[in-house]
């Protein structure tokens, strides 16, 4: 059967029968056969994407919106550069470290039950944000924030392919591509205009009624089916192994730019430590938390290796772009803003287009063409100089936007459609937080090899661009660029197996 459809045997089936439904509702044997054949909610299911659609702006936006902020926020609460930073790392960290908890509360307790959590949580923790004036509760509101945003996107892409037949389910996750990359584009343009013109406060504040909103529209469109929890166990040792694990990694990762320290080095061995213990507890649990049997497929294992590695990419990229832009190019905040939002236009665009075309003629062409673009266009971002026109600069920007974008939509239905319906939440959460993963990666990784280039191009460790002397920063940037090409290119080489495995 085609790897692009949900693969359900009979004694799969028996295993996946653990849902029973309210007379409103249709039966999980209807649900499972329309998953495959047709429509599950009909005409609801624009309404029901519709829903999941504003969470996911709203989360990305309040990502985005942050950043513009810090600088403000760093004056106001009197901290350093250095702690300021913790307010956009402790959101990462609490998304990721509870993500895949919340997939497997998805598949246990109901996926819509979870997301509709995560939304209260994160409207309560965006109040509680704004409410801060103090260091410490606006970290551990963020923290909270994190988490009922880790909710709410590890069971979104669940909720779709069980709303959405497989013929149309390419288009409704390329339009949850757009969305992410339209919260991307307003986070730094409204984010500009807020601090501007109001207390920083209201960066959170804004969230909290579109949160409210987003709460009560749920309850009315998304269908709210109860697992028959009966004999189900939640793998707690799985779950105190796991979550330490992730927070070491993603804190080890996230420093691992400042250069290598002992610290660091603790933390990172930490953690491969502890996840080695979850995948130990994992494999002897009777009810795991993770469901590590979808690895023993070489193309599922493909499907997660493409999304790091894109993401991957996007993080080194966005990070180094800005120095480029203000520092050897010399534009403005606002220009360097303008050239920024080229991405997320040519991903509302390209996204749901690409989503649609790959629901006619398949995800593997789309993919591999996606990655290759998005090689190319990194390769000709990282030959821009000082001297490369507007023009040039944004054409190259677009090309890198438009691979991205051809290859996400469909590398996310692949990821989905190769999912046992039982563990939805669980394949969810984790390209959720292979995304999340990814970025992080790029950021640090990215930062490490500008500035570790830069200083072997200096003769001495350099923190910064060099007065003066472009030639030092390009060199860098070359590197740190043309690298993220070439893992592109074998992200491209593994999607053109994935292909041909799927021609079998």
């Amino acid at each position: 059967m085609d790897n692009e459809r949900l693969n359900i045997t009979p004694a799969k089936a028996a295993r996946s029968e653990v849902a029973n439904v309210d007379a409103c509702g249709p039966s999980v044997e209807e649900r499972r056969r329309i998953a495959l054949e047709g429509d599950t909610h009909g005409k609801n299911k624009w309404a029901i994407l519709f829903t999941v659609l504003v969470m996911t702006f709203m989360s990305t936006l309040d990502s985005s919106i942050v950043n513009v902020a810090l600088p403000v926020m760093q004056k106001a609460l009197a901290v350093s550069l250095s702690d300021i930073q913790w307010v956009s790392t402790v959101y990462l960290v609490a998304i990721c470290a509870s993500m895949l908890i919340f997939g497997r509360l998805g598949d246990m307790f109901g996926k819509v039950w979870l997301f509709q959590a995560g939304v209260a949580l994160f409207a309560i923790g965006s109040l509680l944000c704004g409410l801060s004036h103090a260091f410490a509760m606006l970290l551990v509101s963020r923290c909270v924030q994190g988490i009922g945003a880790a909710a709410a996107m590890a069971n979104n892409m669940g909720i779709i392919t069980e709303s959405f037949p497989a013929k149309e389910r390419g288009r409704a996750l390329g339009l949850l591509a757009s969305f992410v990359a339209l919260g991307m584009m307003c986070g730094p343009v409204l984010g500009g205009v807020i601090v501007s013109s109001l207390p920083w406060e209201y960066i959170f504040l804004i969230n909290v009624p579109v949160g409210v909103t987003c709460f009560v529209a749920g309850f009315k469109t998304l269908p709210h089916v109860r697992p028959d929890r009966r004999g189900i166990k939640f793998d707690l040792p799985g779950a105190c192994a796991l979550v330490p694990a992730l927070v070491l990694l993603l804190c080890s990762i996230t420093f691992m730019g400042e250069g290598a320290s002992l610290k660091i080095t603790g933390m990172l061995l930490a953690g491969l430590l502890l996840m080695a213990l979850f995948v130990c507890i994992e494999l002897h649990a009777e009810q795991p938390l993770a469901r590590l049997s979808v690895f023993s497929s070489l193309t599922f294992n493909i499907n997660v290796l493409a999304t790091l590695i894109s993401f991957i990419a996007i993080g080194a990229s966005e990070i180094i772009l800005p120095f480029y832009f203000q520092d050897a190019h010399g534009f403005s905040p606002s220009l360097s803003g303008f050239l920024f939002a080229v991405i997320p236009l040519v991903n509302i665009v390209v996204g749901p287009l690409s989503g649609s075309l790959s629901d006619r003629v398949g995800s593997h062409i789309p993919t591999c063409v996606g990655l290759f673009i998005y090689s190319l266009g990194l390769a000709a971002v990282g030959f821009l100089n000082e001297d490369s026109s507007l023009p040039v600069i944004i054409a190259a920007v677009a090309l890198m936007s438009l691979g991205t974008s051809t290859f996400q939509s469909p590398n996310n239905s692949l990821f989905m459609s190769a999912a046992p319906l039982d563990a939805l939440g669980f394949v969810g959460s984790l390209s959720g937080l292979s995304q999340n993963m990814g970025m992080a990666l790029g950021i640090s990784g990215g930062m490490a090899i500008l500035y570790g280039k830069m200083g072997e191009a200096a003769g001495r460790p350099v923190a910064g661009y060099v007065a003066g002397r472009p030639d030092i920063f390009f060199y860098g940037y070359r590197w740190a660029l043309m690298s993220v090409a070439a893992l592109v290119a074998v992200g491209f080489v593994l999607c053109l197996v994935r292909a041909r495995r799927a021609r079998r």
